[in-house]
């Protein structure tokens, strides 16, 4: 179980375990940055240029979401694999498939369903590139500092969202979004393969097994977390909390544009964004090593609920904005620490990847509840405002879920 800073080594050993396994820090960091992540960054980007090419509806390009659907077989099977066969193993597929994914974006001819296909291919192969097979390399090398490990490798996708957006809307102005789609399938290759080239041998691999394990093992992990009222805390928990996702993946720049935006403003709101993500990681990660994990969880998922409601009042100015875009992206930076925080403390590591890809899928089942109900509000009233007033209660009531974790681990959470 992870242990709070203050119950373990002092702070030297703390942060020379940070220094010895730097390639592994730096590998799985890279690896997120370039990897499933990245695109609730960049996928809203390209949405205008679609729009306006092929002159899709909103409320029909607002289907897009329902790729997720893709994730909810494949991120718990991506977690399985990798706990089985070895995370960089199948970091390293990933890698090799996600470009020639990202690629085909680039051959659309104005078929809706073929963007449709290639987005929930993204999603498929992407679940590879995920949490479920980065954090469980910082999870098996980590102790001491596991808290800070993860912050910093989760903290990656955010830092690509800050630096990429307004370089490839400038380039797609200037070039076309078809060859966006061939430069970023590219710069996905290229990075992956360095991710994995900085992972060392040793870390990542198989597991080794002594003992034959009994039969129908996988029916057996499956269980044990169905079966710990922790996941169902965690799962209730975040299934309320990100409804609101629809807004910030595909629909992003739409709404923006709604808020009287142009490209270029909106880029930089996904800067705001994306800086939010990246502050929201680092403090999430930092409380959670301090106080309560269930009143951190709290508070941390509460803070959208203020940001929505902003969004939807008629006070349309750029602070507004941008500080409502930033309480957003500070509850999404939290989310991918408190979800491998809470699995790495409640779970046992042989099942860490198992257990945290089903509790990613209530965050995918929740961002497809926002997409149906996105995409019937668009279509009935032409506007997100009564999307973005609902998504608001839905986040206040499930942020207080949270306080029902368990207290299992009260000697190590200094509960």
């Amino acid at each position: 179980m992870h242990q709070p800073i203050s119950d373990r080594a002092p702070l030297g050993d703390y942060l020379g375990e940070i220094a010895s396994n730097w390639r592994v820090l730096a590998g799985a960091g890279l690896g997120m940055a370039v990897g499933l992540q990245m695109f609730s960054y960049i996928t809203s980007i390209f949405a205008p240029f679609l729009i306006k090419d092929f002159g899709w509806t909103r409320s029909t390009f607002a289907l897009i979401g329902f790729t997720m659907l893709v994730t909810l077989p494949t991120m718990p099977i991506a977690g399985r694999l990798a706990d089985r066969f070895g995370a960089k193993r199948m970091a390293l597929a990933g890698v090799l498939l996600l470009p020639a994914v990202i690629w085909l974006f680039s051959r659309l001819q104005g078929d809706f369903r073929y963007y449709f296909a290639c987005s929930a291919g993204v999603m498929a192969v992407g679940c590879l590139t995920s949490p479920v097979t980065y954090t469980r390399l910082i999870v098996e090398r980590f102790q001491r500092a596991r808290g800070l490990a993860l912050t910093i490798v989760m903290s990656a996708p955010a830092l690509t969202g800050i630096l990429l957006p307004p370089t490839l809307t400038r380039f797609m102005a200037e070039n076309g979004w078809r060859l966006a789609y061939e430069w970023l399938a590219l710069f996905v290759l290229v990075a992956g393969l360095i991710a994995i080239a900085l992972i060392p041998r040793d870390c990542g691999g198989a597991p080794v097994r002594k003992v034959r394990e009994p039969s129908a093992p996988r029916e057996r992990h499956f269980r044990e977390v169905l079966g710990a009222p922790a996941f169902w805390a965690i799962f209730a928990g975040v299934l309320l909390t990100t409804v609101h996702t629809p807004l910030h993946g595909s629909q992003f720049v739409v709404l923006l544009n709604e808020q009287g935006l142009d490209a270029m403003a909106a880029a930089r709101m996904l800067q705001v964004y994306s800086l939010g993500t990246l502050i929201g990681r680092i403090v999430c990660g930092v409380a959670l090593d301090y106080y309560p994990a269930r009143y951190v969880a709290t508070i941390s998922m509460m803070l959208p609920a203020f940001g929505l409601a902003l969004l939807a009042s008629p006070l349309d100015v750029a602070w507004a904005i941008g500080f409502a875009v930033f309480l957003i992206g500070v509850t999404v930076g939290a989310e991918g620490d408190l979800l491998s925080f809470l699995v790495g403390r409640y779970f046992r590591i042989e099942i860490f990847g198992t257990a945290l890809g089903m509790c990613y899928c209530a965050l995918y089942i929740a961002s497809l509840s926002g997409v149906l109900l996105n995409s019937r509000l668009l279509a009935t009233y032409d506007t997100f405002g009564p999307f973005l007033w609902l998504t608001a209660g839905a986040v206040l009531v499930g942020s207080l879920l949270f306080l029902r974790l368990p207290r299992e681990a009260a000697g190590r959470t200094g509960e």
